[in-house]
């Protein structure tokens, strides 16, 4: 027999479960464009509907009266957009490519026929650079994350490998992070710790700022240390990134609170397929 005090404690605690509000990370990244006909008029009340490549999730918004239309708050991907509109053919773009906290902009042109009739661009139809602001940027992929080798299975350590960053990831003997000169503090991951580091400051530059100025997010919040300028108090796995936005100059009011890199990690929004993944880690001892 199981005592009511036991069973009150039970009930207590599944309660607690119902009510944990179910978090998500609040992806900044999105799609917008003008929908137009062949002679470059705007088409507005056409239907636009995206769909993830990855989850099959789909959503669908109608251009206005200056024939926009736009998608916000996506995790970075590959989409599909289909334009529809009495009058004319249906545009079928299967390639679209969104990068972490990026909005890409994506115009869609229609031509004239029966709205059975379909085109379909199967080439990406993202632009190669960002045509929506000035910013000098890159962004790290999951497949650049999860291949390219980098100390402790530290993302930040690629860093480096953005547009206008740069740094020697230098270490000494010990495995200990070496500082770029100039900058003091407790340095990057070390042998013994890697992603367990309390205080992870990057060695990597940008803007002409010392690393002291760089800035972290996780998902749209900060993770900047309150001790060390420039370091990071959560240093995400591998596994768990999807995507790493590296702004280096020329960002907006959003980064106002520090002068160097804007780092922005993305995690892992899930997909329809299983994934899993095998590290194995030696220690050596005197």
């Amino acid at each position: 027999m199981i005592s009511k005090s036991v069973l009150r404690i039970v009930l207590v605690l599944f309660s607690l479960v119902l009510s944990i509000p179910i978090t998500q990370a609040q992806y900044r990244a999105g799609i917008q464009g003008v929908v137009l006909d062949a002679q470059g008029n705007t088409i507005a009340g056409a239907t636009v509907t995206l769909t993830s490549k990855e989850t099959n999730k789909a959503n669908q918004s109608t251009s206005d009266s200056a024939g926009v239309y736009n998608f916000l708050s996506l995790p970075p991907g590959s989409y599909r957009i289909e334009a529809e509109m009495t009058g004319f053919k249906k545009k079928v773009l299967e390639n679209v490519t969104v990068q972490a906290e990026q909005t890409q902009g994506v115009n869609i042109t229609l031509e004239v026929g029966d709205v059975n009739e379909q085109v379909t661009v199967t080439a990406d139809s993202a632009p190669a650079i960002d045509t929506e602001t000035g910013n000098i940027s890159g962004t790290l992929s999951t497949k650049e994350i999860q291949n390219l080798p980098s100390f402790g299975r530290d993302p930040f350590q690629l860093l480096r490998l953005a547009p206008g960053v740069f740094g020697d990831a230098a270490h000494g003997a010990s495995g200990d992070s070496q500082n770029t000169p100039g900058s003091q503090g407790p340095g990057g991951p070390q042998a013994n710790r890697g992603i367990f580091a309390t205080e992870n400051q990057v060695q990597v530059n940008a803007n002409g700022q010392r690393n002291t100025a760089n800035s972290f997010q996780v998902d749209g919040v900060s993770v900047n240390s309150l001790d060390w300028g420039g370091a990071a108090i959560i240093t995400p796995n591998e596994e768990s990134v999807k995507e790493v936005r590296v702004t280096a100059n020329s960002y907006d009011a959003q980064f106002g609170r520090t002068s160097g890199a804007q780092v922005e990690v993305v995690s892992q929004n899930g997909t329809n397929e299983y994934h899993g993944s095998l590290f194995l880690k030696s220690i050596v001892r005197d």
